[in-house]
């Protein structure tokens, strides 16, 4: 994998997760709102789970990647159901951007 590419993946995914973490959060025990905060999570420890391994240079990456790019996928699907909340808006374009620059690294 190119490192521009994995750079850009890996700060796709920082920002993903401080927006996943702050969906989840401002969702939280919200009636309704269980799905989004349950794929909020799963996406955010997607996201640090490929962060750590591009770190430690893992040999792993093209599949965490991809792991990564679904759950991406998923959560911001969910989150624009939700367009009167700011916090799930914000969270759908971080992971849209995120599932974006994960493909490109698989390319």
């Amino acid at each position: 994998m190119e490192n521009t590419k994995m750079e850009s993946c890996v700060a796709a995914c920082e920002t993903c997760v401080e927006a996943c973490e702050t969906c989840a959060t401002e969702n939280k025990g919200m009636a309704g709102m269980e799905n989004c905060t349950e794929l909020c999570n799963t996406c955010k420890d997607a996201c640090n789970e490929l962060i750590t391994a591009s770190k430690n240079n893992a040999d792993n990456l093209d599949e965490l990647c991809k792991k990564c790019e679904e759950a991406c996928t998923a959560c911001a699907a969910e989150c624009e159901k939700h367009t009167d909340m700011e916090q799930c808006m914000k969270c759908a374009d971080a992971c849209r951007k995120c599932a974006s620059a994960c493909k490109a690294m698989l390319a």
